[in-house]
């Protein structure tokens, strides 16, 4: 009995190990996050994969990914480097055993950036990579933040871009969750605004709403690190009457400071507060208007403006209930976090009028959404649970 009892307990150990050691796709950080030590594995776990067949398209793009995703999540410079070397290895042995095919494509596409290339030459190379790949694959959703990139900055074609952006919400590629957010995001903004975003999850689905939907096209979503990009600014400012700016390598700070100066009446919002420095004097300029910040020189009443967007123009049943097995669950419970500012506006308005009933469902909502997150505890004080 003893014997067949470790046998037993060394077959529930092999399969353990077979159950959590086996190759996994390796998604973009923009779209699901693991530690370095998952990258690290997985790159490993990978090679091995490629060992067995170099002609594995999808073995060759999740190899690069977690080399690349690896790099992205290091603990340290140093490690960081040694990453970087690998990534640039797998790009360089790749093309012995799949040249010419939508992963060889692919793989430049996202190691070769268009905003790094020196020059013109490189940079048409660069782009010609983003096109062979949407034409060998043209259904395949992870080509399509480049191909935006191309259609939106360095080859500007509206009707492509439109065309992109309805191929990519039909790829069913962003959840639910995350376009019901960008769709509040766009509409709790004025009457063509600008509205500053910092990252892709914050960016591509407001574009997709507006050219797939045709939905507040009036709204000048603007990536701050894009607007780094001395011609695309300028194009950008120009169609605003905002004086352009021919310097290089401006700060983020020093193009946000010219676009309040310049912007005239024309509202200018913020995603989030997170793309803004703490100790920069626009941060303390922000103010909750409900899932985004609206800048502003004076304070003013925006608990009136949270009140108005959450009771009559917001999308939010998503928040009460699970309609759909995401894809993707806990970046929507992340993102879900958007909403905390102005919820608890919201329960502190109803607590001052004294509408109970109104107050305790605003309050659940925010316990469901936060009662994970690291400052829970902050957020049990603003609602007064502590």
């Amino acid at each position: 009995m003893k014997i067949q009892t470790i046998l037993f307990a060394i077959l529930i150990l092999t399969f353990n190990t077979q159950l959590f050691s086996q190759v996994q796709p390796v998604k973009s950080l923009a779209v699901e996050y693991h530690e370095f030590e998952w990258y690290e594995e997985q790159y490993n776990l990978w090679e091995k994969e490629l060992k067995r067949n170099k002609k594995d398209g999808e073995a060759w793009i999740n190899f690069y990914a977690a080399a690349r995703m690896a790099r992205f999540s290091a603990p340290d410079a140093e490690v960081r480097n040694e990453w970087y070397t690998k990534e640039y290895e797998v790009v360089k042995n790749m093309e012995k055993s799949i040249k010419g095919t939508f992963a060889y494509y692919r793989i430049l596409s996202w190691y070769s950036q268009i905003w790094n290339a020196k020059d013109k030459e490189q940079e048409d190379e660069f782009i010609s990579y983003v096109l062979k790949a949407h034409e060998l694959n043209p259904l395949n959703s992870d080509i399509y933040p480049n191909l935006m990139n191309v259609y939106e900055i360095y080859r500007e074609n509206p009707e492509k871009l439109e065309e992109t952006a309805q191929l990519w919400k039909a790829s069913g590629h962003h959840t639910p969750n995350l376009m019901a957010l960008s769709y509040n995001a766009l509409i709790n903004t004025s009457k063509n605004a600008i509205l500053i975003t910092g990252g892709d999850n914050d960016t591509y689905p407001l574009w997709i709403a507006q050219k797939a939907d045709d939905f507040r096209r009036d709204v000048n979503v603007w990536n701050i690190h894009l607007m780094s990009i001395k011609e695309y600014r300028n194009k950008k400012f120009k169609a605003l009457d905002i004086p352009i700016l021919e310097e290089e390598n401006l700060t983020n700070e020093a193009i946000l400071n010219h676009i309040i100066e310049h912007k005239g009446k024309k509202g200018l919002y913020f995603y989030s507060k997170g793309i803004i420095a703490e100790d920069s004097t626009i941060f303390d300029r922000l103010y909750n208007v409900g899932v985004i910040y609206k800048y502003a020189e004076e304070s003013f009443n925006n608990n009136a403006l949270v009140v108005d967007f959450f009771e009559c123009k917001f999308l939010l049943d998503h928040l009460k209930y699970d309609f759909y097995e995401s894809a993707y669950p806990e970046a929507d419970k992340n993102r879900n976090r958007h909403y905390l500012s102005g919820l608890i506006i919201l329960y502190q308005h109803y607590a001052l009028i004294e509408d109970l009933v109104k107050a305790e469902k605003t309050r659940e909502l925010i316990i469901e959404i936060s009662q994970d997150l690291p400052y829970f505890d902050d957020i049990k004080q603003e609602i007064g649970l502590d």
